[in-house]
């Protein structure tokens, strides 16, 4: 559209210079040279207009001209502030939010026949490499000495607490969380379309007129993925610190409390009654993660078979159970209000301070694209508009002046 824009302005500046070489002012020839005057001036002020916004016209300090780069903080500012008063406000997601069926929504995506398949292959696809992450050794001699005090009648509980402290210390459960962001990252990327449908359906006429559906649907995909890219990159984010906590405590229960040990104790004892089990611990380990490997590997994978029933089973329960519903929307609403309240002004910052980190080519580059071929056809508008007004400014000259 550029070259279009620019061709047109060429063709007109030569038909303007060839009415003077072959023409004349009378005549057809009058009514060519009043159209490509008026269109290469038209065409000329508007490629003047366009480019002064993002930049100085053949590189000349023309005052007012360079908007863009010269505003770029404030833009950066302004964007940041409007994300976070319009879209990350927490009263207004607590209202529009209020009677959305959160739950019931995802149970009913999660029970379309492709979806449960496609996130059962991905935790699938990702298990291999999880276990690759662990150091068998460590493990298995951890447990063959954790075997061999249980089975001397130590309590079997806080054994289970220090593995759990040991995968900790080795940051398997940051893997675990890392495996899971990934898999959000490629979901939501995914699932683009199905969000910005969603949001369209519940939009009101007025909104989706001015495509206010589709600035609601860009902000919030862009709002989850700098979420999960904060989660991903930043090893003390309040998630990774709580998922750590959650460990210690647990470990520290198994460790302190009589009656998690007693019930813990109970059943691992009885799993361990046979007395070849202490000695089996490593051999087992290694054919359990082999075994584990082979079945993620087959086409028909039981694994497979299973996270795909657990997840269906789970669109069932959130499609049929009120309770479910009533009782998952609660939590959900209270934390995505919750997210918003603590985090919309960090959102707002990220994007304030994006925008400012670029330099003014890339800021200028990201704009012309977005707005696209619009600004051409702005220039090209302006070139036959402009020649139309000529033509008409010359037929008022001719009849005024009485002459053809």
């Amino acid at each position: 559209m550029r070259l279009v824009a620019t061709g047109a302005l060429v063709v007109m500046t030569a038909v303007f210079v060839s009415t003077y070489v072959w023409g004349g002012d009378r005549g057809v020839w009058g009514y060519v040279r009043a159209f490509a005057e008026a269109a290469m001036v038209g065409g000329l002020a508007d490629w003047f207009a366009v480019t002064a916004i993002f930049r100085r016209p053949l590189g000349l300090p023309i005052p007012h001209t360079a908007v863009i780069p010269k505003n770029q903080a404030r833009i950066a500012e302004t964007v940041g502030k409007f994300i976070s008063t319009n879209f990350l406000d927490p009263d207004l997601l607590e209202r529009r939010l209020a009677d959305q069926p959160m739950a019931q929504t995802f149970g009913r995506w999660l029970a379309e026949p492709d979806q449960a398949r496609t996130i059962a292959s991905g935790l699938t696809d990702a298990l291999p490499g999880l276990l690759d992450a662990l150091d068998d050794e460590h493990i298995a001699g951890l447990l063959r000495r954790q075997f061999r005090d249980a089975e001397s009648g130590a309590p079997l509980a806080p054994i289970l607490g220090s593995v759990l402290e040991a995968l900790a210390a080795q940051g398997v459960h940051q893997r675990l969380l890392d495996a899971a962001l990934d898999e959000g990252f490629r979901l939501l990327s995914e699932n683009q379309s199905l969000i910005r449908s969603k949001v369209r359906e519940r939009s009101g006429w007025l909104t989706r007129l001015v495509d206010g559906d589709k600035k609601v649907s860009d902000s919030i995909i862009e709002a989850v993925e700098i979420l999960l890219a904060e989660i991903s990159v930043d090893q003390r984010h309040p998630v990774r610190l709580r998922a750590s906590a959650l460990i210690e405590e647990f470990s520290r229960d198994l460790r302190d409390s009589p009656q998690l040990q007693a019930r813990v104790g109970g059943m691992v004892r009885d799993a361990l009654a046979h007395e070849s089990v202490g000695g089996a611990v490593a051999v087992g380990w290694g054919a359990l993660k082999d075994a584990i490997r082979r079945d993620c590997a087959a086409p028909e994978s039981a694994i497979r078979a299973w996270v795909e029933d657990a997840l269906s089973g789970l669109a069932r329960g959130l499609i049929d159970d009120a309770s479910v519903q009533t009782a998952l929307d609660h939590r959900l609403r209270a934390l995505i209000v919750s997210l918003a309240r603590r985090h919309g002004p960090d959102v707002a910052g990220l994007v304030a301070d994006t925008i400012r980190s670029w330099d003014a080519r890339t800021l200028v580059e990201k704009l012309e694209s977005g707005v696209g071929r619009d600004l051409q056809y702005i220039r090209l508008n302006g070139t036959i508009i402009g020649g139309l007004i000529g033509l008409v400014l010359h037929a008022g000259g001719v009849l005024l002046g009485g002459h053809s």
